[in-house]
């Protein structure tokens, strides 16, 4: 009888310790827990301020689902560095499931032997520097209609919304890059309409993503109908695409035509080749091929539109900021050949403390995409059980006065002699994530920025429309796939007098 006190009260005790060693958090409503807290148009911004209260690793019962926020660079280093490979898997989320073909991308991929074979096939293919380099000419002309819309579009006599043009010139540069000039206008204009409905419904919140035992009642709503159709309508356009790329590979090999040369390919024809070689480590199909191509043009689209959007939004506020930048740029410029300004980026020393600066305080994903826990461990000296989902708060750090001076001041002159950078080893800034998972296409993506934005400082005279005040100017922001204006930029653009004509 004692033995059998003693043992009761050993596992009572065990499962004590245990409950006490899991991360505090805020007490959750029945049933719902505290899903509550992410029902705001700042979800970052209101999980910042509960884990002020309860502390950078923080328990949330987000419906069934145990999740773990962290807000700390030092929680953050264990998750993202210290313990990556734990913490190196995806969620299963019912958008992207079915929009990225069963997480087949690169983004939603699992964590395990397909997954690896596609970061490998990332970084020495498809967004290599040399591939970056390659579509050098991509950017510099689509970044040259971009000048010559918003010319025709304002000319300094009306607003021109900005931001709608910023979307198309990223589109532009990522459809050129991954189809070149092989497939038909229509069905690139398809494409990108589908490509627009996929982002918004493959980004909202379903009720199976936090009632997993609920999940019919996305199938009674039609919400799983209605992701399903934007997929097959994505799917058959893509499918369009690439069977216009394959006749005309077909065509070249009946003519004889020698393939093209591995410094001229496209994404698309990369991946076709790769396709039909089969020597790839894990066989790479047609729908693989269609899951990454989602990939590419959300990375490539949302995150470098939004970031010029923001960058301008931050200029427009900061007219001293303004006029520094846009005198480095037409210095380095200053009537140089066009075709040169992509290589005098190295000389925009201080746009480049603006573009960093920006992606501090309006960072592309506020939230890092979430990782699932693949076995309990330690973070922080809480229990993470197998199975939590973990969300990194990378906002609430980049804007945190623990780690910064003046968190919340426009001040790009911090990075000066600051070490911090882009490449995710240090986790109070992280624009582009860290760690295994970290986005593979963080060098395409900045040298369009900064070719965009210095294009922008050069060949325009910027300023709000008559009767508004620069600290007027909204800097609402709405969390979905990126973190976007709320509004679009409405600007006046005036052509800048010395530059030479395009």
């Amino acid at each position: 009888m004692s033995l059998l006190v003693v043992l009761v009260s050993a596992s009572h005790k065990s499962r004590v310790k245990s409950h006490e060693r899991r991360p505090p958090g805020p007490r959750g409503i029945p049933f719902v827990g505290s899903i509550h807290h992410l029902l705001t148009s700042q979800p970052q911004a209101a999980l910042r301020d509960l884990a002020d209260k309860y502390g950078p690793v923080m328990y949330l019962r987000l419906g069934q689902v145990d999740t773990v926020v962290v807000s700390s660079p030092a929680a953050a280093q264990v998750v993202l560095h210290d313990n990556d490979i734990t913490f190196a898997s995806r969620p299963k989320m019912l958008g992207t499931d079915i929009v990225c073909y069963g997480g087949l991308d690169m983004a939603m991929a699992p964590y395990g032997a397909y997954w690896r074979a596609l970061r490998k096939l990332a970084t020495l293919e498809l967004l290599s520097q040399r591939k970056v380099r390659q579509f050098a000419h991509v950017r510099d002309s689509e970044t040259l209609s971009l000048v010559r819309e918003l010319r025709a579009a304002g000319g300094g006599c009306k607003p021109v919304n900005l931001g709608k043009m910023l979307m198309l010139c990223a589109n532009s540069i990522t459809g050129l890059a991954t189809f070149g000039h092989r497939c038909s206008t229509e069905c690139k204009e398809q494409f990108l309409s589908a490509m627009a409905m996929a982002v918004v419904d493959g980004s909202g919140l379903c009720v199976s993503d936090f009632f997993p035992s609920l999940w019919f009642i996305d199938v009674v709503t039609g919400t799983r109908r209605r992701l399903q159709r934007t997929h097959e309508l994505l799917d058959r356009v893509t499918e369009k695409i690439i069977a216009e790329c394959d006749a005309r590979r077909e065509e070249r090999k009946l003519k004889n035509v020698e393939g093209e040369d591995k410094d001229e390919e496209d994404l698309l024809s990369v991946m076709l080749r790769i396709r039909d070689e089969g020597e790839f480590e894990i066989p790479i199909e047609t729908t693989n091929i269609k899951a990454i191509i989602i990939d590419l043009f959300v990375a490539g689209t949302e995150t470098t539109s939004a970031a010029a959007e923001w960058v301008m939004s931050l200029l427009l506020r900061n007219p001293e900021a303004m006029a520094k930048a846009q005198a480095e740029v037409r210095k380095a410029f200053n009537k140089k050949n066009t075709c040169d300004h992509e290589s005098l980026l190295d000389h925009l020393h201080y746009t480049r403390l603006v573009i960093k600066e920006t992606m501090r305080l309006f960072p592309p994903l506020p939230f890092l995409l979430p990782r699932f826990c693949r076995e309990t461990c330690d973070v922080g000296g809480f229990k993470v059980a197998k199975g939590t989902r973990v969300i990194v708060n990378s906002w609430a750090m980049a804007r945190s006065s623990k780690y910064w001076d003046d968190a919340e001041v426009f001040r790009p002159e911090r990075f000066e002699k600051n070490t911090v950078d882009y490449k995710g080893t240090q986790f109070e800034y992280m624009p582009f994530g860290s760690g295994r998972r970290m986005c593979p296409g963080m060098a395409f993506g900045l040298v369009s920025l900064e070719l965009i934005v210095a294009r922008l400082l050069y060949y325009f005279n910027w300023s709000l429309p008559v009767g508004m005040r620069h600290e007027e100017l909204d800097m609402d922001m709405t969390v979905g796939a990126t973190a976007r204006r709320t509004n679009h930029l409405q600007l006046m653009a005036t052509p800048y007098a010395e530059t030479v004509e395009i």
